[in-house]
């Protein structure tokens, strides 16, 4: 009993530290109001295109043309992460993301917001998204000590997801009294929110003087050369491209589909099933933070990622509600404790002048097939193939792919 007691004190002092650094603070509002505003940004736009504009084969579109700059220019944002101060960066893209919901809500008043602009709409908010991630996840190690990382990195993890756990919350209950106009409001009131935030941050001017010297182009080549030679970063990079092909695409663009096709649900049950996604990622970054796992990480983050494959076949072949609230919980708390756990160690293993292009690197890698998964799936929709068999096929060659590497021994031990 004493010794849960110590664990339970030290916690609570972690917790207690984390919450007097004001800078650290601002950073983990600044992140959560700009992840509510992401999850009902995205919730709005799936639903517009399926029950507005009847385009159901055009959302793998959207979608990916929202992915698609987001990939291409993380890897630039990486490298003005590293030269100018991270917070600005911040505070410049939350504040033109939300003139950019604006001039939604004035097509969608006008009666123009049709596809086209809506992929326009989505090219820029992925433009924007793609400068705002890398110095959001790389400034972190800056505020707080190498042994506050991991529970950090929990602390923020968990208010995030509860941000998305609640952004399709909010935007179904939103179009249940109300209207797309109002969502999108939210969602430019949120972002405002994310701006002010940011502006509160006091950074020290470190990230403003680590690169000095060098073209762009040079400090993106150190900073992929950098992660190469890392043996834990190089064999997650080429497994999370895989699998994110995989796992992602089919999952993002399948579950508004799922109610709409095969349970034949209404905006309520896609934010059931979107926001136990969310909460179940809660859930996982509590118990990654209180487990603090720091050994044998690389065979863990592979036995996970067979189990998302095996929900996955699973969750296509769902006919009811409750069995997609079940199975999405379970994928979260699985990818939530994946994201934790790889998350802290690069930025435990990583140097801080390079923190930014290794954040942006990582990120871009992990979801650089992301796009041409979406593609994929849209293709496969028009050629009258079902969600649910994609679904399955999908999740077995996850499987597959985990298991291969888990029989690699030698993979297995230098991603530990």
């Amino acid at each position: 009993m004493n010794r849960d007691q110590a664990i339970l004190d030290k916690k609570e002092a972690v917790s207690a530290s984390l919450l007097k650094n004001r800078a650290f603070v601002f950073l983990w509002l600044s992140s959560t109001a700009s992840f509510l505003a992401l999850s009902t940004y995205l919730f709005a736009e799936q639903w517009y295109i399926i029950t507005v504009l009847n385009r159901e084969s055009a959302l793998g579109i959207v979608m990916m043309v929202t992915m698609i700059p987001r990939v291409i220019f993380m890897t630039v944002g990486g490298v003005w992460a590293d030269r100018y101060k991270r917070s600005q960066i911040m505070l410049v893209s939350s504040l033109v993301r939300c003139l950019l919901v604006v001039t939604m809500i004035i097509f969608l008043q006008m009666s123009i917001l049709e596809l086209w602009p809506l992929v326009c709409f989505a090219l820029l908010f992925g433009v924007l998204d793609a400068f705002f991630s890398p110095a959001n996840t790389s400034l972190l190690p800056s505020l707080v000590s190498k042994n506050e990382l991991t529970r950090s990195n929990s602390f923020i993890q968990s208010s995030n997801q509860i941000a998305m756990f609640s952004g399709p919350m909010i935007g179904g209950w939103i179009l249940t009294v109300g209207s797309f106009s109002l969502l999108f409001s939210i969602i430019a009131l949120l972002l405002m929110l994310t701006f002010t935030f940011s502006f509160l941050i006091k950074e020290d001017n470190i990230a403003a003087a680590l690169l000095k010297e060098g073209s762009a182009k040079e400090q993106l080549a150190e900073g992929f050369t950098y992660v190469w030679k890392m043996p834990f970063l190089k064999n997650m990079l080429f497994i999370l491209i895989i699998i994110n092909f995989f796992f992602f695409g089919p999952l993002l663009m399948g579950i508004p589909l799922i109610v709409d096709k095969v349970i034949h649900g209404a905006a309520l049950d896609l934010s059931f099933l979107q926001s136990s996604y969310q909460g179940g990622m809660l859930v996982g970054a509590i118990i990654a933070g209180i487990l603090n796992i720091r050994k044998k990480r690389g065979l863990m983050i592979l036995v996970m990622i067979t189990f998302l494959g095996m929900f996955l076949s699973l969750l296509g072949q769902i006919g009811v509600l409750w069995q997609g609230i079940a199975l999405l919980s379970m994928m979260g708390v699985l990818s939530s404790i994946i994201n934790v756990s790889l998350i802290s160690t690069i930025q435990e293993q990583s140097d801080e002048e390079k923190m930014g292009r290794v954040m942006s690197l990582i990120n871009a890698s992990s979801n650089g097939l992301v796009p041409l998964s979406y593609a994929c799936i849209s293709l496969a929709l028009v050629l009258k193939l079902t969600i649910s068999n994609i679904m399955l096929v999908c999740g077995i060659l996850i499987v597959v792919i985990s298991i291969l590497f888990i029989l690699n021994s030698k993979v297995v031990k230098e991603m530990n």
